[in-house]
């Protein structure tokens, strides 16, 4: 043992496993805490965890909570009383990191704040101001049981003071996202996925295709996902399109009847790996997706993303023209998408300035070293 405090990190979904890889080895890095990491199980393949782990070269996690997939109240309760069981024992905890709008994130915020343990909460302050979205609710509810908001960008922490946070609690850091690309792109470059996807929608240039992902709850009700796929096989007379299948997407899809419902120029893939994304969506004439993580990965790539919703926590890459909206309505979709993907639109999308700050992960971890570990020297003062 030690002697010093822990620091603990909740994660739980893939997306949280792209965001904190940057983050994660420079917490482990700090001479003031012990880092564990808790892992939820909340996104629940072994399988694909294991392939994003290593796409990431993240170290395994110190606790595997398993909850697995269930209705949110269930997976939220078994979430929060998991960690809560990590906090109660063994040696005393500084704080509590977490990131974004999971389940993952609210449980874990919720069980260190009942315990009058600080909350670290990443990408604090992102609103789509749609409030019956899951992601939405979970955002809210974590930023006022957090102690220290680490915002994106001015944006989010203008939502934040608008909501009454004192201005001694954020501190804008940037968005790990474009971290995690301009680390791993170098790795993603050159991947058979690329080629393998082109010989089987028979295309001569990458820029010929679409990649695609839904996994959002509201367009993976039945009847939504019945139209997206209506439109998706309109779009793909036009552009074959790529889409690797969340496990939420593709359980509708057997309720629904089927992969013959879908279109041949649509290639069913199942969910890939970190790399294996990154490169395609590098090379693909667009993007379309519900992501929100994948929306800031675009960017970073200089891909535009059309995005299957009507509004979004990164609205700010759609001002600046980098995104798009086209909402999820499959008889407006076809029509929405293609207006933005002749040449000369996708041109202007990818050409759009938009100012994306790297070095997220260094001023994160410099906030919560500084504001963790001066918190422990002022108590043993004290």
């Amino acid at each position: 043992m030690t002697g010093r405090q822990r620091l603990i990190t909740v994660l739980g979904t893939r997306p949280e496993l792209v965001k904190l890889s940057p983050v994660v080895p420079l917490l482990d890095a700090m001479r003031a805490f012990d880092h564990v990491v808790i892992h939820t199980g909340q996104h629940y393949s072994a399988e694909m965890d294991a392939i994003f782990f290593r796409d990431l070269g993240l170290r395994p996690p110190d606790v595997a909570l398993q909850v697995g997939s269930g209705p949110h109240g269930r997976q939220t309760g078994a979430i929060l009383a998991g960690v809560e069981e990590v906090l109660l024992h063994g040696p005393a905890t500084a704080g509590v990191v977490v990131l974004g709008d999971t389940n993952s994130t609210l449980g874990g915020a919720l069980a260190a704040a009942k315990l009058a343990i600080p909350v670290v909460h990443i990408e604090a302050g992102c609103r789509s101001f749609q409030p019956d979205q899951p992601e939405e609710i979970n955002r809210i509810l974590v930023d006022h049981c957090a102690q220290h908001l680490l915002a994106p960008d001015e944006r989010a922490a203008a939502n934040l003071r608008r909501e009454g946070v004192p201005e001694t609690a954020i501190a804008v850091v940037g968005s790990t996202s474009i971290d995690a690309v301009l680390r791993h792109a170098p790795r993603a470059r050159g991947r058979p996925i690329v080629a393998e996807v082109m010989q089987r929608l028979d295309v001569r240039t990458p820029m010929q295709m679409l990649l695609c992902t839904v996994h959002r709850a509201e367009n993976t009700l039945p009847d939504t996902f019945a139209g997206l796929l209506r439109g998706l096989n309109r779009l793909a007379e036009h552009f074959p399109i790529v889409l690797p299948l969340h496990p939420r997407a593709r359980a509708v899809l057997d309720q629904l009847g089927g992969p013959a419902l879908v279109s041949p120029r649509v290639l069913l893939l199942p969910p890939l790996g970190y790399l294996d994304m990154l490169a395609l969506l590098s090379v693909v004439r667009a993007l379309l997706t519900d992501s929100g993580g994948l929306q800031e990965e675009a960017a970073a790539v200089g891909t535009p993303a059309l995005v299957l919703r009507e509004r979004t926590e990164w609205s700010y890459l759609v001002e600046a023209g980098r995104n798009a909206l086209i909402g999820a309505n499959g008889d407006t979709l076809c029509s929405r998408a293609l207006a933005l993907l002749t040449d000369e639109a996708n041109a202007q999308m990818r050409a759009a300035p938009c100012r994306l700050n790297a070095g997220a992960a260094e001023r994160i971890a410099t906030e919560i070293e500084c504001r963790l570990a001066g918190q422990d020297q002022r108590e043993a003062k004290g």
